[in-house]
């Protein structure tokens, strides 16, 4: 008969890349020689080919893969923030004319009924005022809201 045995793991932290090590190895070097380093030539030297092994492990980094990967998924991230970001602007644009709409409408029915009663031309001069006032300010919103389509546009 066989006895069951308890597994366990446990999980050590991944190691570094190679090539993070080394990066860190260089800016180390770098700060160890800042610190302790006087302006002469020779320091000088050292820290630019301290530099330079810097700027060679970094391209190192940056060529592998999995920061390759990393980087392509973070340019993804941002365009669908980007798409996020102008989808919602569209929607507040809606919601905008929709509110508008509703609006004109509202105006338009109390100049329909202020003409049916004609009580007087003071009353219909007043709501043709209004409406026309309220025209214009319509103007000015959809004027901005089509410069803004445009710029998400380009």
């Amino acid at each position: 008969m066989a006895s069951k045995y308890q597994v366990r793991s446990i999980s050590l932290p991944s190691r570094s890349h190679p090539s993070t090590l080394r990066v860190e190895e260089e800016l180390n070097k770098l700060r160890t020689l800042e610190a302790t380093s006087t302006s002469t030539s020779g320091s000088i030297c050292n820290g630019l080919s301290g530099l330079e092994e810097l700027y060679t492990s970094l391209d190192d980094l940056i060529n592998v893969t999995s920061t390759q990967q990393i980087v392509s998924c973070h340019q993804q991230e941002k365009c669908v923030e980007e798409l996020l970001d102008v989808s919602v602007r569209i929607l507040d644009i809606c919601g905008i004319t929709k509110d508008n709409l509703l609006q004109i409408r509202e105006h338009v029915q109390a100049l329909q009924s202020a003409l049916r009663r004609r009580k007087g031309d003071s009353s219909i001069g007043s709501k043709v005022a209004e409406y026309m006032s309220f025209r214009k300010k319509m103007k000015k919103i959809y004027k901005k809201l089509i410069t803004d389509l445009k710029q998400m546009e380009n």
